[in-house]
């Protein structure tokens, strides 16, 4: 892993600042609070975002901003990564918001753990490692802050020795021997508990011989039953299917009877009904007879009728004849008044034109020069045109007098036309009334089947001019109400006359329908009679069916009485077994759990002996050489490192089997607490870089191994001790280092310098 640049934007003491990182070393120098370790905690913080303990939102965000980020560029294995990570302040914290990570240019925006979680796997972190150690990993093989630098040389040397376990993942082999101790407990529980429930497996497995041996006689038992039971079970069936059978003859004959005693009901009914009808057609015949008396001889009223109706007709339908010309003189009477509007029009342009042509001859007669040139105007000329206009003039009057004559022709056509058409709107008037008064009549002539005018000229008209004359079409007013009167006068003498008629002929008709029903009526009763005899033969068929029914009854109780016997029997055996085999199932799944568990406990005894005496030693054994290994590496780096350092055999250092630092002066041990500040730091940066490297070597995974940070490495050192640390940097021989740092020296033997600047609380990058 390269970083390539970091961007801040309301970081701490940075507004917005974009730094750019080379590869090789380099130096981030400036005044002490000048920003610099700013940079290194806000790379640390768009890797892992915040993290409780080691950095804060709150310790971030600038002071009285609401928001900022940090965007961090880095590549490794051939790709180009960007992370951006952002701050909210909200109320009285500041918390991450959502942020993106882009790799090759494919940004993908994300949570803040989403983005740990792609970063852990780029890097080749374990990820239960950083969770459990809150970026120890980071910590000691990348950045460790300056006043974390000397902490791990004064820390108690168990909890540095379990912090270096859990870094090495050597602490797995501690789980695992306390978790094995967990298990051999747990083992010798369970062992106490399955021995307890195989105590009494040899009794249950007697008593389940027992129970077996006792289902095996009541088997037999019930096996003797099951004959008798079929044999029972058969006669029963045999006996209910005849039963079914006088069952069904005995609803047969019901339904014999019950259909034998509806026949009789009916044919009692209908020839009841017949005798009524018979006596009621009696009766009518007698009514008729006397409405027959009673009628009239209405000769002379129904003449008068058909007289007066045909010839009211007949003057209908003459006024219809001239009714019927009405939409011809409609027709007419719009043309003539086109004509006249056309006529009209014609004389008015005339006029207009003749009255123009007048004014003009006057104009021209009393002109002496051209209004227009102011000439004298010829005689001559005066002439022509006066000519000229004196026949436009004679044409206007002949035109004028055409137009004239055609309009007083259309007038009086239109007179004529109108007047016509209002003759007919009044005849139009008398055929509604005539129409309204003669529909009554005309139902009275359908009554007595009168027929019209044309039948009665022929009986009559040959024998009198009179009454031709009296048949004429044409008919006044009076004439036609004298009609009316008459009609009035025949209606009254054959209204009493119909009704006598309509009551007769409605009693004849009710007649007809009864003689059709009485005998309709015959006819049934001959069939029913016949019905009856069939039913009644089929009724003595049967014989005595109940004796026979009352005789199996008693057959198949007796029956069924056995049956039931015999079934109790079997029904106790079986509650028998049933109980029995209970209990043997409950046996046998006891047993069988027994069985499973003194298996179970012969397979954890060998477990626990295995674990006991195998597995522990073994795991012991491997923690120890991976522990030697690892010390031996760490203490060789450190001696080595400590006194290139120092510069000096006079003092000397190594790391006891708890990997704390032992310090010697002329081959006495000497505590840290008494060495000088530049000595002390010699030790925790040797301490420091040593531990880098056991942890890249140790842990394959990790991505970081091209990087490291120092922040301030160097408090307390001589100028010559700065050159040595140069010469540790060499020959660790790092693609990128960075370092932090206010000794203008440093400069002389790093590849980039980044300067910062702070000015009015705002930091910024000047060279």
């Amino acid at each position: 892993m390269l970083i390539k640049s970091v961007k801040l934007h309301n970081i701490r003491s940075y507004l917005s600042q974009d730094v750019a990182i080379p590869e090789g070393t380099v130096l981030l120098s400036g005044d002490i609070g000048s920003g610099k370790s700013t940079i290194l905690l806000a790379i640390e913080f768009a890797l892992f975002g915040i993290n409780k303990g080691l950095l804060s939102g709150e310790a971030l965000l600038r002071n009285g901003k609401q928001s900022g980020f940090v965007e961090l560029a880095f590549s490794f294995d051939g790709r180009d990564v960007v992370i951006r990570r952002s701050l909210k302040r909200v109320k009285d914290s500041v918390r991450q918001d959502e942020g993106f990570i882009s790799v090759n240019g494919l940004k993908q925006f994300c949570t803040a753990d989403e983005i740990k979680a792609r970063v852990l796997e780029m890097l080749g972190y374990p990820k239960e490692l950083l969770r459990k150690s809150k970026g120890l990993i980071y910590r000691f093989t990348v950045y460790t802050p300056q006043e974390d630098m000397k902490r791990i040389l004064f820390e108690d040397p168990q909890a540095r020795l379990d912090t270096l376990r859990r870094v090495f993942q050597i602490e797995k082999y501690k789980l695992v021997r306390e978790g094995t101790a967990i298990v051999l407990q747990a083992l010798r529980e369970r062992r106490r508990e399955l021995a307890a429930r195989i105590e009494d497996l040899p009794q249950k497995q007697e008593q389940l011989s027992k129970i077996s041996g006792d289902l095996a006689a009541i088997d037999a038992r019930a096996k003797v039953l099951l004959p008798l039971i079929e044999s029972s079970e058969t006669s029963v069936s045999e006996k209910k299917a005849q039963l079914r059978a006088l069952e069904e003859k005995s609803r047969e004959i019901s339904l014999l009877k019950s259909r034998f005693a509806a026949l009789i009901a009916i044919f009692e009914e209908k020839r009841s009904l017949m005798a009524l009808r018979e006596k009621e057609v009696s009766s009518l015949k007698s009514e008729i007879a006397l409405l027959q008396e009673g009628l009239s001889d209405n000769s002379s009223a129904l003449s008068q009728l058909s007289f007066s109706l045909s010839r009211l007709k007949s003057f209908s339908d003459y006024l219809l004849g001239d009714i019927g010309a009405k939409k011809q003189l409609e027709g007419e009477l719009a043309s003539a008044e086109q004509l006249k509007s056309e006529a009209e029009s014609e004389l008015g342009r005339n006029e207009a034109l003749k009255a123009s042509a007048q004014q003009l001859l006057e104009k021209i007669s009393a002109l002496s020069s051209c209004p227009t040139c102011l000439q004298p105007v010829e005689s001559g000329h005066k002439h022509s045109v006066s000519a000229e206009q004196e026949s436009r003039i004679a044409g206007f009057a002949v035109n004028i007098a055409s137009a004239s004559g055609r309009k007083s022709s259309s007038l009086q056509r239109i007179i004529s036309l109108r007047t016509r058409l209002v003759d007919i709107q009044s005849k139009e008037k008398i055929v509604a009334v005539l129409s309204s008064e003669l529909k009554p009549y005309f139902e009275l002539a359908s009554v007595f089947n009168v027929s019209l005018h044309s039948q009665q000229v022929q009986q009559f008209g040959n024998q009198s001019q009179v009454l031709q004359q009296a048949m004429r079409p044409v008919l006044s007013v009076a004439e036609m109400q004298a009609e009316l009167s008459i009609l009035s006068s025949a209606r009254k003498a054959l209204d009493a006359s119909r009704e006598r008629t309509l009551l007769a002929s409605e009693k004849e008709k009710v007649i007809s329908l009864a003689e059709r029903q009485v005998s309709s009526w015959k006819s049934e009763l001959q069939a029913l009679d016949s019905e009856k005899g069939i039913l009644l033969a089929s009724i003595e068929r049967f014989g005595d069916v109940q004796a026979e029914s009352a005789a199996l009854h008693s057959e198949l109780d007796r029956l069924v009485n056995d049956h039931t016997a015999l079934m109790m029997q079997k029904a106790a055996l079986e509650r028998e077994i049933e109980s029995l085999s209970a209990a043997a199932k409950s046996l046998a799944g006891e047993i069988a759990r027994k069985e499973s568990a003194r298996k179970e406990l012969e397979s954890s005894s060998n477990l626990a002996f295995w674990l006991d005496e195998m597995f522990t030693g073994l795991v012991s054994v491997i923690e120890r050489h991976v522990m030697m290994k690892v010390h031996q590496e760490f203490n060789v780096l450190f001696r080595d490192w400590f006194t290139m350092l120092m510069g000096t055999d006079s003092l000397s250092a190594r790391i006891d089997e708890e990997f704390t630092p032992v310090v010697e002066q002329d081959g006495f041990d000497t505590p840290i607490e008494n060495l000088s500040g530049g000595e002390k730091t010699s030790c925790a940066l040797a301490y420091r870089l040593a531990l880098n490297v056991v942890i890249n070597n140790l842990v394959s995974t990790i991505r970081t191994k091209d990087l490291l940070i120092l922040d301030e490495p160097t408090d307390g050192f001589s100028s010559e001790q700065l050159d040595k640390l140069r010469d540790v940097l060499m020959q660790m021989q790092l693609p990128q280092v960075i370092i932090v740092s206010h000794e203008d020296k440093i400069e002389s033997f790093v590849q980039h310098v980044i300067r910062v600047q702070k000015e009015q609380h705002v930091s910024r990058v000047v060279a």
